[in-house]
């Protein structure tokens, strides 16, 4: 009788969705709402806050922005720039509008009624309730035996990220991804959340809501679930920066500086007041004129003093490398260089942008081995991830970075990316 009441209400949830306001209610007991999922992420620590409306700015590196079945269009230029600057999003979405906003992060949404996902398994031999299993080895999937679903769409092409979720018939549930500092996690049914669905027997989704939470909360950082479900408007811009997990302490602290210092410039002066402030700096260039004049003659004066000297970039490739044979230089700048030199013979091998973030590494390590052979696949393997995990050459040369990179390591990077590039036909010199 348990089981036939759980399948019952999984026939009426897809009709209902559409017509009912009350669906995902972050407050209702109901089937349909979202007090058990709210109870599961203040359990772990987490404080959700529903809103009504989104404004971008106001996100910060303490919140996961939380999206599920939107009715209104999320811009993709700002989710993407919001994912980019540091912010963590979840966007569980099947038939509402989010689909323009997850092409923006390289995830294609299949939303079609007609033609749901097909699956060897369903729950209980119900069509609309296909069962999908991990396909990969991530965090996300970590004690997640099964997910039970309920009329999912499905995700039919993925770039730049892993899918994590799937139905062995094809397509993904749950997809996860990077990028700039940020992370987001895409779910092609956003019922996985509701009361109903998170209740005995289904242990694997309440498994993968709580996986999802743990792999965004920046190390126990972001304790705030910023709720937006339904008709919610959105405006504003997201901040330049939110988060960098690699920049520390001093790199925090630097970031809410410049946030304080944007803030400050919003406000007003009277005429007035603007008249008595020109007036005041006037006066006090005047006397820096004055002083700086001098009080007798002396040797030519031919201006160098007044010449202003601006300091070599950081990340500048040459006076990185000459600095490192001295022994002085950053060596991860060093080595952000040449992975930058890598991503270029990559590109020519491949033929595809930027491979090293838009593809995954099973794919590229196929792709090498097909243009280049074999060797170069296997040489592509062993420093793959390596490559992967270095920060941005503006990161890493950053005053506040904390990056290091030890000697050691550095040559064994080097000498692995020398013989991969050797293999792709591009040397690198030793001049």
């Amino acid at each position: 009788m348990k089981r036939a009441a759980v399948l019952a209400v999984l026939a009426l949830s897809s009709t209902a969705r559409a017509t009912e306001i009350d669906d995902y209610d972050p407050h209702s007991t109901a089937w349909n709402g979202m007090a058990g999922f709210v109870g599961l992420a203040e359990g772990i620590g987490f404080e959700v806050v529903p809103v009504s409306t989104l404004e971008w700015g106001e996100l910060g590196p303490d919140d996961i922005l939380f999206v599920v079945y939107p009715l209104q269009r999320i811009d993709p230029e700002r989710l993407s720039a919001f994912v980019q600057a540091g912010g963590n999003a979840v966007i569980a979405d099947d038939y509402g509008d989010a689909g323009d906003a997850l092409a923006g992060l390289g995830v294609i949404l299949r939303s079609d009624p007609a033609a749901p996902p097909s699956a060897s398994r369903y729950y209980d031999n119900h069509s609309f309730a296909p069962i999908a299993t991990p396909v990969t080895d991530h965090p996300l999937s970590a004690g997640v035996g099964e997910v039970v679903t309920n009329h999912p769409a499905m995700f039919k092409q993925v770039e730049g990220a892993t899918s994590v979720i799937g139905f062995d018939g094809g397509g993904a549930l749950v997809v996860a991804g990077e990028r700039g500092t940020g992370r987001f996690v895409a779910l092609a049914d956003p019922s996985i959340f509701i009361n109903q669905m998170l209740r005995e027997p289904f242990a694997g989704n309440v498994q993968l809501a709580a996986n999802i939470l743990r792999w965004l909360n920046r190390d126990g950082r972001a304790r705030r679930v910023v709720l937006v479900r339904g008709d919610v408007s959105m405006y504003g811009d997201p901040r330049p920066f939110i988060d960098d997990p690699r920049g520390g302490a001093l790199g925090r602290t630097v970031g809410d500086l410049n946030l304080w210092l944007a803030e400050r410039r919003q406000w007003l002066l009277t005429p007035a007041a603007m008249k008595g402030l020109a007036a005041a700096l006037a006066a006090l260039l005047l006397v820096l004129a004055v002083i700086a004049l001098p009080v007798r003659r002396g040797p030519k004066i031919d201006g160098a003093w007044l010449r202003f000297g601006r300091p070599a970039r950081r990340d500048e490739p040459h006076g990185v490398i000459a600095a490192a044979d001295r022994g002085g230089g950053p060596l991860l700048v060093v080595a952000c260089v040449l992975r930058d030199q890598v991503q270029a013979e990559l590109e020519r091998a491949t033929g595809r942008a930027e491979p090293l973030y838009t593809i995954p590494e099973a794919e590229l390590v196929a792709l090498v081995a097909n243009a280049r052979g074999t060797g170069a696949g296997v040489a592509l393997a062993r420093v793959y991830r390596r490559l992967r995990a270095l920060p941005s050459r503006g990161q890493a040369a950053a005053p506040w970075s904390a990056g290091h990179l030890p000697r050691r390591d550095f040559d064994a990077l080097y000498r692995d990316a020398a013989e991969l590039c050797r293999t792709l036909g591009a040397p690198l010199s030793e001049a």
